[in-house]
């Protein structure tokens, strides 16, 4: 959100817009395309050496299934712990309970603690698309992701549709 306000955007969804296709590109290439990079290359460092070029595209094409532990185990942790966190919304609840201890001291001031915010879009937006783009590029590949996927998007729609 800092760096969309020093670009010069002032709206809160020109904010949260431009935090989501950060945050979005972030997960992308950090999580996503570096944990299949680095995986790869680690992996298969001695084909990388002995093949042409040519072959490397190839490699990793072959290579690409293999991370499918490492996103079963991301959607476990990442996915399910963070939806489940997200329904018991710890900071929200925390803040009240101090606003409500040290600052309330009349019924408008109670219903000003009480308010949880908003769901944030900018970061609950790109997760979302990231676990459909696992979903979309593990579906032929190795299908045993998928059911993972479907239970973080059960969640999801449960969190938020309370939310």
């Amino acid at each position: 959100m800092t760096m969309s306000k020093i670009e010069g955007f002032t709206s809160l969804s020109s904010l949260e817009k431009r935090s989501a296709g950060k945050y979005y590109l972030f997960i992308l290439f950090n999580v996503f395309l570096g944990s299949i990079v680095t995986g790869t290359a680690l992996q298969q460092l001695n084909t990388f050496l002995n093949e042409p070029p040519t072959e490397i595209p190839k490699t990793f094409g072959v290579s690409i299934p293999m991370k499918a532990t490492f996103f079963i185990t991301y959607t476990m942790v990442d996915g399910w712990a963070g939806i489940a966190a997200e329904i018991i919304r710890l900071v929200p609840l925390v803040i009240f309970h101090l606003k409500n201890t040290f600052l309330v001291k009349t019924d408008q001031d109670r219903d000003e603690a009480m308010d949880p915010g908003y769901l944030r879009f900018g970061t609950n937006e790109p997760r979302i698309q990231f676990y459909i783009l696992l979903g979309l590029v593990y579906a032929p590949v190795t299908p045993i992701l998928l059911p993972f996927i479907i239970v973080f998007f059960a969640f999801s729609y449960v969190v938020f549709r309370h939310q």
